[in-house]
């Protein structure tokens, strides 16, 4: 295998150009090659001046920077902090001032204005200036022509030509702003037409938006221009007469005098309904009706200028508008009703009262009448829309639009309970109906005696009775009656069966044994009864102040029982129950007993019996210890008896002691007689015969 070996130069070379690449670009980034500090914006010759005078802005840009080479900069001015809308824009690498001038200043130049420095990533922007140019130019008001005809145009110019920026003409006829136009050109040019006769005066204004601000210049020059009235008068008029009865033909001609030289357009109209007339006849021509009656309009118009003439035209009804009865006012099913058809008023001149044809509809089919009257039996068949008709001749006209509906006569009412009842406290019963016509009144029995009456008069209202009772039985004591149409509407339910809920009375508390006899080890009840109540009842069992329940069940019997299987004395102390149902408003306790767990019998003599041993014990101690102190052993006839103390003897009686012991010296007692030793000695002490002591000093 070949090495190729690179030549320490070149490889010298590269290492210096890596180092040298490197730290360059480290300088690059650690320091910028300058600094945008801050922008000034000066204003000249000050913030205040008068119109036409000169404006400098001037913006500086306090930038820091290596070397000799200044960095480039973009200058913008902006106006009313309009960053996007800029009014001038520079980029300079040679110098880090710009200005921006005004040669006349107008109030358009008026507004706070800004300048910023963009170089490359650096942003800075100036602190706002306030200008004011003071004065603005009183525009001027130019018309073609000072005397027009009615409807004639005139050209209207209105100029400021020393302003600049957008200017907002206004052009006013006197006090009235006949229009309103946004110029850029300093001037505004308007055709408009003079339509009312008499001297116009017209004048022009303008303002200038400078967003903070609006600046209002004075009224312009006041021209007069004479309008004069356009000759063309409309007329008019009605055949055969302006008043008129229905049935006849009237003719309306509608025409125009005048001297005119336009084409005139001619219309006709009644309100909002316009007529069609032509050019050649002008006229207008109908049969009419008293509909027709009202205040007519002939107008014409040139170069949109409009005059009217107007007529009132009077149409008396042949015969008035039929009136659509039904009696009685309210039916029920099963009544007999009849719908009528009158026509009260007649032109009497024209016609009689028999000569009016009546005719009565049901959904637009015709029922068989002949002096305009209808009778039926009312039932779901002949509910519906009723109309009728009055006609003479070729006139014919329609009544108003009734709808009948029959009413339901009530159903038999179903009586129920709402929610619970519970013995002694209030409930509700509610009456109701399945069918039958609004309004329903609802009469709430017991034993057929009235108590309560509800009138209900629409689906969402509710016949609801509140009740109490004292007794189970009395629920079935309730009736309810309803009717919607008098006594011969009244319908009765049935009796109201609800089961009634009776509330537990106070429990009763006792133990199986007796309190006084409850004995360790063995079984304890606790037995909660109660004289009355409905089930299921909820017993519930307490031990002293603990408000936590020992134990709880619920029955369906009027008694439950909490055993202790095996009874201590932890089990002793004050017990009680209660007892609940849907019924209770307030729970009441039991009588509250006293449990003392007494110690078991074999407990007791086992204790007695371990006690006597104990004393027996303690007294054959004692007395052991006693004689054992005080006595000594005798032997009579093999008896063992108490020692007691020699008396003083003769020293020829006494046996020799050691001298070093002392004199006072206590016998130990013997407890059974001991056989005569043959070793020992014999002390005769008169005619007794007396064992050697056996000294054993304490």
């Amino acid at each position: 295998m070949r090495t190729i070996r690179c030549p320490r130069f070149l490889l010298r070379l590269f290492i210096l150009n890596f180092i040298t690449t490197c730290t360059r670009a480290q300088s690059e980034h650690l320091s910028p090659e300058f600094i945008l500090r801050g922008v000034t914006l000066s204003v000249k010759p000050a913030n205040e001046l008068e119109r036409g005078s000169e404006l400098k802005l001037i913006c500086t840009a306090n930038v820091s920077y290596f070397g000799s080479n200044s960095p480039l900069l973009r200058f913008s001015f902006f106006k009313e902090f309009n960053k996007l809308n800029s009014v001038y824009i520079l980029q300079t690498n040679t110098s880090n001032q710009v200005e921006y001038n005004v040669t006349k200043a107008r109030a358009s130049h008026t507004g706070r204005y800004q300048c910023d420095v963009t170089a490359k990533d650096q942003y800075r922007d100036s602190s706002p200036q306030m200008i004011t140019v003071k004065g603005i130019q009183t525009p001027e008001l130019i018309v073609d022509k000072h005397a027009v005809t009615q409807g004639d145009e005139v050209s209207i110019t209105c100029s400021a030509k020393e302003e600049s920026g957008v200017l907002t003409f206004v052009i006013r006829d006197g006090s009235n702003i006949i229009y309103q136009e946004a110029s850029y050109t300093a001037k505004m040019q308007k055709n408009h037409s003079l339509k009312s006769p008499g001297l116009s005066k017209l004048s022009c204004s303008y303002f200038i938006n400078l967003g903070s601000d609006i600046l209002y210049s004075n009224v312009s020059n006041v021209v007069s221009v004479v309008v004069n009235e356009l000759d063309l008068t409309p007329t008019i008029t009605v055949l055969p007469s302006t008043e008129v009865i229905e049935g006849d033909t009237v003719n309306i001609i509608c025409d125009v005098e005048g001297n005119y030289q336009s084409s005139p357009r001619l219309t006709l109209s009644k309100g909002s309904r316009l007529f069609q007339i032509s050019d050649r006849k002008k006229e207008y021509k109908a049969v009419v009706t008293a509909a027709d009656s009202g205040r007519y309009e002939c107008s014409v118009m040139v170069n949109n200028v409009e005059k009217t003439a107007n007529a009132n035209l009077t149409v008396k009804e042949l015969f008035s508008k039929p009136v659509l009865t039904l009696t009685p006012s309210e039916v029920f099913e099963r009544q007999q009703f009849t719908v009528t058809c009158t026509s009260s008023d007649f032109a009497s001149e024209r016609i009689g009262s028999h000569d009016v044809k009546y005719t009565i509809y049901r959904y637009n089919q015709a029922l068989s009448s002949t002096d305009g009257t209808y009778r039926d039996t009312a039932s779901t068949e002949t509910n519906g829309n009723y109309t009728c008709t009055a006609q003479v001749n070729d006139t014919i006209k329609w009544s108003h639009l009734m709808i009948f509906t029959a009413k339901v006569l009530v159903s038999r009412p179903n009586i129920t309970v709402l929610h619970d009842v519970i013995l002694g406290q209030l409930f509700q019963i509610e009456c109701y109906s399945d069918s039958g016509s609004f309004p329903i009144t609802y009469t709430l029995k017991r034993n057929h005696s009235r108590l309560s009456i509800i009138t209900v008069s629409r689906p969402s209202q509710k016949a609801i009775f509140n009740i109490s009772i004292r007794f189970e039985k009395e629920i079935n004591e309730f009736t309810c009656e309803a009717q919607n149409n008098g006594n011969d509407s009244v319908q009765m339910s049935g009796a109201l069966s609800a089961q009634v809920i009776v509330p537990v009375e106070k429990p009763n508390l006792m133990t199986i044994p007796e309190a006084d006899n409850v004995v360790e080890a063995e079984e304890v009840k606790f037995v909660c009864s109660v004289r009355k109540g409905s089930l299921p009842i909820t017993f519930k069992w307490y031990h002293d102040d603990n408000h936590r329940p020992v134990h709880t069940v619920t029955e369906k019997k009027d008694h439950a029982t909490y055993s202790l299987p095996s009874a201590s004395s932890m089990h002793s102390g004050t017990y009680y129950c209660e007892a609940l149902n849907q019924g209770v408003e307030k729970v009441e306790k039991s009588n509250h007993i006293v449990v003392t767990v007494r110690m078991a019998n074999w407990k007791k003599g086992l204790i007695i019996g371990v006690c006597l041993l104990v004393v027996t014990g303690l007294v054959l101690a004692f007395l052991l210890r006693h004689r054992a102190k005080r006595g000594k052993v005798s032997v009579s006839d093999g008896v063992g008896i108490w020692s007691k103390r020699p008396p003083a003897v003769d020293s020829s009686e006494v046996v020799d002691l050691d001298e070093h012991e002392e004199l006072n010296v206590e016998y130990t007692e013997v407890l059974h007689p001991q056989t005569a030793d043959p070793t020992q000695v014999p002390l005769r002490k008169g005619t007794d015969t007396v064992y050697s002591e056996v000294r054993n000093p304490l």
